[in-house]
């Protein structure tokens, strides 16, 4: 894809978020807090432990979860729309899941027509900023196994760096660099918008991406649940996110340990509404740091989308 000045203003700006914060890792190595070594030290515990196989099993071997959104303003031109939804691919965290995601995905598109592919950031687990070239491989395996209509569209997450748009778009991924891209079906359009990760890398620039959109049926691909209040504002009627894992580590009963999100804490996991807008947080398919999952599972998720007199979801 062509450079435009609006791509090359995002990536002077983001090359420089970034180096704020690697500067900021730096300076809580520093002062003593060191949240890689952590990492390692929680890894070393859990391994030592009888339910760090079971943590595993559930971290590596990816559930598929099949979600039909019953949708009040959805053309009827686009009844039985299918989007293949992929979040928090990390793929350097377990080697051997790009390989069986693959499969599954493979095995999808043999079975049903899908018309899209979505993915909603963080593709590497801690080293993006200094090193990626590790899943570019797995990344092309996935992208290989996926054939869909109408393309497949992504936006970078907290974890991913702005030197993977280039290689990303080499292997016919649509990245949305708080851009909107348009689909149709003869008179009728679905319009898939990508902004840029909310939770680390904000600036305006998103909300201005939310509020062009103006034309047919909008979906929102956003790294996180954050900018929920903006997307309905701005009329869309899908909103598409992970960042989460579902909590990764959770309680009985799916509490999460930790969450990493500074507003919409309610739309963690599964489906949600907001207001007249429908969104679905998905559990992401790799895993941070330890590669294990209490009270998650690894997920692909396909959905259907259905024209219905009024807003639902059905598991």
């Amino acid at each position: 894809m062509a450079t435009s000045p609006q791509r090359t203003d995002w990536t002077i700006l983001r090359r420089n978020l970034e180096k704020q914060r690697l500067l900021k890792k730096r300076l809580f190595k520093r002062a003593g807090i060191n949240i890689d070594t952590l990492s390692k030290l929680a890894a070393i515990f859990f391994r030592s432990t009888p339910v760090y196989a079971r943590g595993h099993r559930n971290a590596a071997y990816p559930r598929v979860v099949r979600k039909t959104f019953f949708l009040a303003d959805l053309p009827k031109a686009f009844d039985g729309y299918r989007i293949l939804h992929l979040t928090d691919l990390h793929l350097d965290s377990i080697p051997a899941l790009a390989g069986r995601a693959a499969a599954k995905i493979r095995r999808f598109f043999k079975e049903t027509s899908i018309d899209a592919c979505v993915l909603t950031g963080d593709y590497v687990d801690v080293h993006a900023l200094k090193q990626f070239d590790t899943i570019l491989s797995p990344m092309g395996q996935l992208c290989s196994a996926m054939a869909p209509k109408d393309g497949i569209f992504a936006v970078l997450g907290n974890h991913d760096t702005w030197k993977m748009v280039a290689p990303f778009e080499a292997m016919g991924i649509r990245m949305l660099i708080n851009e909107t891209c348009l689909v149709r079906r003869g008179d009728t359009t679905l319009a898939f918008t990508g902004v840029d990760d909310p939770n680390d890398y904000f600036t305006p620039d998103a909300l201005k991406a939310l509020e062009k959109v103006d034309a047919g049926f909008k979906i929102a691909l956003i790294h996180t649940p954050e900018l929920y209040k903006a997307a309905e504002k701005n009329g869309f009627n899908l909103y598409l996110t992970g960042h989460t894992h579902g909590g990764q580590i959770s309680l009985p009963g799916g509490w999460p340990v930790v969450l990493p999100l500074k507003k919409g804490r309610q739309f963690y996991k599964g489906v949600w509404q907001y207001k007249k807008m429908t969104g679905y947080t998905n559990q992401g398919l790799g895993t941070v740091s330890i590669p294990i999952r209490f009270n998650t599972f690894s997920e692909i998720t396909l959905i259907e989308l259905r024209k219905a007199k009024k807003n639902g979801a059905v598991r």
